[in-house]
């Protein structure tokens, strides 16, 4: 079993509710991975498409405004910028978490993981994405969420799930 598939198996053994793997902690302290060079650097469009979202996810009344934090069916096209440094790989988004950090390795696959917080840190945000970046440069990705807190009295506590595609501009 490869280093990815020991990854992917952990990533998916996880459960609801912000623990394990999407723990502040443990997104915040992915170590490197064992890959080398900077070949994965570069500006990629992505296509991100909400697949699965299960827990307390809304739709939240926020003010006079209604929002949910996951959305099955969604799909957001978004610019990210992929800094590759060695075994290190960091993606910055302009969506939350916007910067995601970890792990890249030999086989160009990586495991990097965000956190962030939303209306003054009532909400708590964490991502770990695993995924691959061929020589072709293109990214294939999966990405899970936690959402959890309270916010005007309605609690959240939501995993998404979202499928990544794209490919280097």
């Amino acid at each position: 079993m490869t280093q990815r598939h020991l990854i992917a198996l952990a990533f998916l053994l996880g459960a609801c509710g912000g623990p394990g793997d999407l723990s502040p902690d443990a997104v915040r302290s992915i170590p490197d991975g064992d890959g080398s060079g900077a070949a994965l650097t570069g500006e990629y469009s992505v296509e991100i498409r909400t697949i699965e979202c299960r827990g307390s996810c809304g739709p939240f009344a926020v003010g006079i405004f209604s929002a949910s934090v996951c959305d099955v069916g969604d799909v957001d096209t978004e610019r990210v910028s992929v800094v590759h440094e060695g075994g290190h790989l960091r993606i910055d988004t302009s969506d939350l978490p916007s910067r995601f950090e970890g792990a890249a390795f030999q086989d160009h696959s990586f495991d990097v993981g965000g956190y962030a917080t939303q209306f003054g840190g009532a909400l708590e945000i964490t991502a770990r994405a695993l995924g691959t970046i061929d020589e072709r440069g293109e990214l294939d990705a999966t990405i899970r969420s936690w959402t959890g807190g309270e916010v005007e009295g309605e609690n959240a506590d939501c995993i998404g799930v979202r499928e990544v595609t794209g490919a280097r501009d």
